[in-house]
Formats: C-alpha cells, structure tokens, sequence
C-alpha cells in the first residue's frame, strides 16, 4: 500500500489543532467534491460506450440494461465519494463542539503543542 492522498497528508495535527481541523476538513471536502466529480463523468461515459457494444438487431436493449448495471456502480461509488465530502465540515465541527466548546465551558481552555 504505503500511498498517500497527499491533500490530506500534508496536514499536521500540531500547533493550533482547531486550525488544522479546519484545514483537514476543508480538503477532504474539495478532495470528496472532485472524487464524486469524477466518478459521474466516468458512469456516463462507461455506460455510452459499453451501450455502443449492443447488437442492431437486438436493438441493443440487452447491452443497454447490462451497461446500466455496470455505471450504476460508479453512480454508487460517486454517492459514496459525495458522502465523503460531506463529512469535513463535520468534523470540525465536531471537534468545536467536543473540544472547544467543552473546554470554555469548563474555564480550561488550552492549545496543543
């Protein structure tokens, strides 16, 4: 394996962790965005040119429904990607909510080093 998604590799969980949440969860949104992106474009242009496989005299309805099955696959992959995304916002969120905010509430506010 030993590959990274550099986008979000680069980011260091050090210093100011509430900035690099912010960091983190912003490109995995793009990074999600442009995955899900990608993967529709790649659906519609599976399914032509698997559909442009059918036989004329079967009025290439066999080819078009097993072409449908096979971009439906990349249609998922695309919601899963899109899913993706959605969670960076999230999960600064979710940090606000659990570290920031828990923290002022109980008077110790402190910066990770």
């Amino acid at each position: 394996m030993g590959r990274e998604i550099t986008e979000l590799a680069d980011v260091e969980f050090k210093g100011s962790l509430a900035d690099a949440f912010t960091i983190y969860g912003d490109r995995l949104e793009q990074l999600g965005d442009q995955f899900a992106l990608e993967l529709e474009m790649a659906a519609g242009d599976a399914e032509a040119a698997l559909v442009s496989l059918g036989r004329w005299w079967a009025l290439g309805l066999d080819v078009q429904f097993k072409a449908r099955r096979v971009a439906k696959r990349l249609v998922r992959a695309q919601e899963m990607a899109h899913g993706m995304g959605q969670q960076g916002p999230k999960i600064v969120r979710a940090y606000e909510r659990q570290f920031t905010e828990a923290s002022r509430r109980s008077g110790r506010h402190r910066r990770a080093s």
